[in-house]
């Protein structure tokens, strides 16, 4: 029982480093669309490593679900990917290609581990984290595709893109959070 306990501390305080990690990162993304643009790289790579350190403990949990552990351990790479990606465009603002091609290798790899953590909650009957987690996974998704404008020099395009897609994550993150601690919550009571 008290591995279990542990197990479910990991998930309970991953989810919620995501959902806060995800927040910074919307919050600078939002910053960067009307213009705001002196510390937004800083927050989005603080806001990204905080999203690794919450999905690798959430990869923490191998027992009933091999798919979602997977996903987790992408998702978790990926957001270590952007924040590196965020720091090197924070440390010279005159980033190259090479670090917008790692921020959308980022977002792609969120994408993905998001996406198969989707499809293992919908396998073992967890709607509401599948959705979560789908959220997740598209916003990650919109994140690259923007970042793919930005590449092209279609800034203009793509900050909404990309804005947009954070806000998602953000959602999808949160509502995984509040689930989860609701679940164990009502466990505990049993």
């Amino acid at each position: 029982m008290e591995n279990e306990n542990n197990l479910n501390s990991h998930v309970l305080i991953g989810s919620w480093l995501i959902a806060i990690g995800t927040i910074v990162a919307a919050i600078a993304e939002v910053r960067e669309l009307v213009g705001l643009n002196e510390v937004n790289n800083k927050l989005v790579a603080i806001g990204e490593g905080i999203q690794a350190v919450g999905a690798t403990l959430g990869g923490l949990e191998t027992i009933d679900a091999p798919l979602n552990f997977v996903g987790d351990w992408i998702d978790g790479a990926g957001a270590a990917t952007s924040s590196y990606a965020a720091y090197l465009q924070y440390k010279d603002k005159e980033s190259d290609e090479d670090t917008a091609r790692l921020e959308i290798l980022g977002a792609s790899l969120q994408s993905m581990g998001a996406s198969m953590s989707a499809v293992a909650d919908k396998l073992a009957g967890e709607d509401i984290l599948s959705f979560g987690n789908a959220m997740q996974g598209f916003g990650a998704g919109l994140e690259a595709i923007g970042g793919i404008y930005d590449l092209n020099e279609k800034e203009k395009e793509g900050q909404p893109i990309i804005t947009i897609g954070a806000i998602i994550q953000a959602l999808g993150a949160n509502l995984n959070a509040v689930v989860i601690t609701k679940d164990l919550i009502k466990e505990n009571k049993q």
